[in-house]
């Protein structure tokens, strides 16, 4: 699948699941990106919006039904009932985060998703007349493939997760249907969120990948021209000095989006991490009971179970690590890049004020990403993450045998 079929795979999800501020007309090229201006489908949209929304907070209380807690395999077990009710709970406040965002958020959302395909447009002009036009092939190779895992991940875990929930009662209840209906809509509706956010932050890590693409071209041209002139023709220094000029807005517009849709998601971003956390210590507990037998079960169920597993980890690893590169990396690389100009000796004087002025930015302005002002959202935040997820898993199996103990006759 080419990458506009991938984008506009998540649009499709986006538009359903009405977490989009409006319609998308998006071309298969990457040419056009733009809301739909029509008054009647944005009204329409709306309407199938606050309905869905409706229903996902009529269909609330269904989400702890009481056979679950008296005739299910957590009816002996407080600390499975513990972590399934704070499961639910943190679901709820991320599909709640989630649903708020889109209400009191739509005009800058519209802004920044406007803003973003203009500096894709952008960006992609780069690419035309390139030197070197492999780096960019390359590139797009790699980002179509984050995207594919991106939807293949999102799609094996709604189906592992659907299955899951549908065996842990064989008996096929209205109530037992009813609570894997919310289940699911809710799960779907907060993992599109996910994904949605993921192909935002990859759509911008790609462009800004493309500025130091043309950064580096810039640099090889001009130690190639040093190696074969005593100096630089009047007509390159000026087309090389608007050319650094350009990137340079280029970059600074990257970050300028970058720090518009932090400042937007980041509520959001903060109850789908918290989500993320709870799930995770759910998931591993249920691996531990499922792993020493004390739930019964079969090799089906075990199946689904591992799947929602690895692909829980598979979506959290994949964020992480775009976020990391977004916020870290690509600065790193942006600087290195730019240290790489300074053996040049032959370019003028404003080439080397605008250099400097290229760097001090860089050097001023940190892309580190604070969520709700309270950690760096970074690598090893994220290590830090897991590790505290397996010591609570732990704590809660040393906690559940002391009472097994203690319930022995």
């Amino acid at each position: 699948m080419s990458i506009g079929l991938l984008l506009k795979t998540f649009h499709s999800y986006g538009l359903g699941s009405g977490l989009l501020p409006a319609p998308l007309r998006l071309d298969l090229d990457l040419d056009r990106i733009h809301f739909s201006k029509r008054s009647h489908q944005r009204r329409f949209y709306l309407a199938y919006t606050a309905c869905l929304n409706v229903l996902l907070i009529v269909l609330l209380p269904c989400t702890f039904p009481v056979f679950m807690y008296d005739e299910s395999y957590m009816r002996d077990k407080l600390v499975l009932q513990w972590t399934f009710n704070l499961t639910n709970v943190t679901r709820i406040m991320a599909m709640v985060a989630c649903g708020y965002l889109t209400w009191t958020k739509r005009e800058p959302l519209l802004q920044l998703g406007e803003g973003l395909a203009r500096h894709c447009h952008r960006c992609r002009q780069l690419e035309n007349g390139a030197l070197h036009p492999s780096g960019y092939r390359e590139l797009q190779k790699r980002i179509r493939g984050l995207l594919r895992q991106q939807v293949f991940v999102l799609n094996l875990s709604i189906v592992s997760g659907t299955l899951l929930l549908m065996r842990i009662d064989t008996d096929v209840r209205r109530s037992n249907i009813i609570m894997v209906v919310v289940h699911m809509l809710q799960f779907i509706y907060v993992s599109i969120m996910m994904s949605g956010l993921y192909v935002i932050c990859l759509l911008l890590y790609w462009q800004m990948e493309r500025v130091n693409l043309a950064l580096k071209e810039l640099c090889s041209r001009l130690h190639h021209e040093e190696r074969n002139a005593l100096l630089l023709s009047a007509s390159l220094a000026r087309q090389t000095l608007h050319s650094l000029g350009h990137l340079l807005q280029l970059h600074c517009e990257g970050q300028r989006l970058m720090r518009s849709l932090f400042g937007i998601f980041d509520v959001t971003i903060a109850f789908l991490l918290l989500k993320m956390f709870v799930t995770n210590v759910n998931l591993l507990y249920h691996a531990v009971q499922f792993g020493n037998d004390s739930i019964d079960t079969t090799n089906v169920t075990k199946l689904w179970g591992e799947s929602l597993i690895v692909t829980h980890y598979w979506t959290a690893v994949l964020l992480m690590n775009l976020v990391d590169d977004l916020t870290r990396q690509n600065g790193l690389e942006t600087g290195e890049i730019l240290r790489q100009f300074s053996d040049l000796e032959l370019v003028k004087r404003e080439f080397q004020l605008e250099l400097e002025r290229f760097s001090d930015h860089l050097r001023c302005h940190s892309t580190a990403y604070k969520c709700c002002g309270l950690f760096v959202f970074n690598k090893q935040t994220s290590l830090i993450y897991f590790f505290s997820a397996l010591v609570n898993v732990l704590v809660l199996y040393q906690f559940d045998l002391k009472n097994s103990v203690l319930e022995i006759p």
